[in-house]
């Protein structure tokens, strides 16, 4: 009991379960958007649910060790198996469950060369579009423009949040281009005091986040994307 109460009070594992939470109630708040179809089923959701935890709790492992943890890959590859069982009978969702899968286990290896530009952009695309993704189509049967729309600005929030785990620049001005993107996409949708005040997140966590020490980045991070994307999507 006494091991299992230190566990729960290391940092790292508040962190990840913190970090675990936000990314899911992203995605699902994402998957919702537009939707006009029959709730799944309590298997389905299971399944997705288990596979979204696994998924964010995998990366944020990855992340934080500098793509060198040996659990995160494993806690990935289960993810992948519930992934598959999420939708037995869609070939083509099951692959695209397990796309993001695959990329962050090559992202382990450092000679593939995925830790970089193209990497971020892979990454910000698969974890973007994912879950959500997945959720919506298994609700609708099919992809509603309005909600496709919807995606751009959260694949645009995780290159903007994820940018210092693929790319180190070698001059300050490039930390610039993320946000500069994330608010343009912003500005996309229409202008109201949820989209200002989430153009003012984005700019106030560019300039607060060089004084976060590393430990806490990435939990920042995510606290501060799952808000934007409550503010753009609501």
């Amino acid at each position: 009991m006494t091991a299992f109460k230190a566990f729960l009070k290391n940092r790292t594992v508040q962190q990840l379960v913190l970090f675990t939470l936000c990314q899911n109630l992203l995605w699902w708040l994402v998957g919702s958007t537009a939707a006009t179809g029959h709730p799944l089923a309590w298997t389905a959701k299971g399944f997705l649910g288990g596979y979204g935890v696994l998924l964010a709790a995998g990366y944020f492992l990855i992340l934080r060790r500098q793509f060198q943890s040996h659990i995160g890959p494993i806690l990935v590859v289960a993810a992948a198996t519930l992934g598959l069982l999420a939708a037995p009978h869609d070939h083509l969702l099951q692959l695209f469950a397990v796309l993001l899968c695959i990329f962050l286990v090559l992202a382990c290896i450092p000679r593939l060369g995925l830790q970089s530009v193209y990497g971020l952009i892979v990454f910000s695309v698969l974890a973007g579009c994912g879950v959500p993704v997945i959720l919506f189509f298994l609700r609708n049967h099919y992809l509603a423009t309005q909600f496709l729309i919807a995606l751009i600005p959260i694949i645009a929030s995780y290159g903007n949040f994820f940018a210092p785990y693929y790319v180190h620049p070698q001059d300050w001005r490039w930390t610039l281009v993320p946000p500069i993107i994330l608010i343009l996409t912003i500005l996309v949708l229409p202008l109201t005091w949820k989209t200002v005040l989430a153009i003012l997140l984005v700019s106030g966590y560019w300039f607060l986040n060089q004084h976060i020490t590393q430990r806490y980045q990435l939990v920042t991070a995510g606290i501060v994307q799952l808000l934007i994307g409550f503010l753009i999507l609501r």
